[in-house]
């Protein structure tokens, strides 16, 4: 993926739909790393099991997979969050999103 087609969460309208399927890319994550450009985690906007409310990220990246970051209210009836809850839950300087 290049990373032109990262977008700054900042940068994302309140009213962005966030589906499940995103992906949400968290810079600065490690003290120790060599390559700054290598120095975040990915994750996942996904379903929670049986709970109709509320999406997670989850971790995609290796050695953190499967870790939830945070949850996000759905824009209830419908099933997507919208981007002013996702800017609520996530740091805005460091946070990117791979809309497609």
């Amino acid at each position: 993926m290049e990373k032109a087609n990262w977008v700054p969460l900042r940068n994302i309208s309140d009213d962005e739909k966030i589906w499940v399927g995103t992906k949400v890319r968290f810079y600065n994550v490690g003290l120790n790393v060599i390559d700054k450009a290598d120095n975040y985690y990915d994750y996942l906007v996904s379903f929670i099991y049986d709970n109709v409310e509320y999406l997670q990220l989850t971790n995609l990246s290796q050695g953190k997979a499967g870790n939830i970051i945070c949850v996000i209210k759905k824009d209830i009836p419908n099933h997507y969050a919208l981007g002013k809850t996702l800017k609520d839950r996530m740091e805005l300087e460091n946070t990117f999103v791979l809309l497609e």
